[in-house]
């Protein structure tokens, strides 16, 4: 017997392997089962009131039923060239970070400090309050 033949689990090799063992492997179109839920709700959301719209105010009813999944699909597409530019470069979880700090300066909250310039490092005199220095 040759030596691969001895030990067939040494011998085995796997064409896919995960390039992030701490995340969620890419599953369709360069997307994680999370995004791709996010992005077909959001396409759903959109498009249903959308189509629904249209078709009855153009009396479009059958039209509209094969309409929904050709958008659908289309509305897929466009989320996952989005996301891709989103994620590109990035680091992981980066867009969701970035999408906590846009709902926290649009609805208010204190969960990340938004301010820029220094703030001093010295104690403060009695009585006194630290100081934001801006450039």
């Amino acid at each position: 017997m040759t030596p691969e033949q001895d030990n067939p689990a040494q011998s085995q090799t796997f064409g896919v392997l995960a390039d992030r063992v701490d995340g969620e492997p890419p599953a369709i179109l360069g997307l994680t089962t999370s995004e791709l839920l996010l992005v077909s709700l959001t396409t759903g959301l959109v498009l249903l009131p959308l189509i629904l719209l249209v078709s009855f105010a153009f009396g479009l009813g059958s039209v509209a039923l094969s309409l929904t999944g050709f958008l659908f699909m289309c509305g897929m597409y466009i989320g996952s060239i989005i996301f891709r530019r989103l994620k590109r470069g990035r680091p992981q979880g980066h867009y969701q970070v970035m999408f906590a700090v846009l709902l926290q300066r649009l609805f208010g909250g204190r969960a990340f400090m938004l301010r820029s310039g220094y703030w001093s490092i010295g104690r403060a005199r009695s009585g006194a309050a630290l100081t934001l220095h801006k450039r």
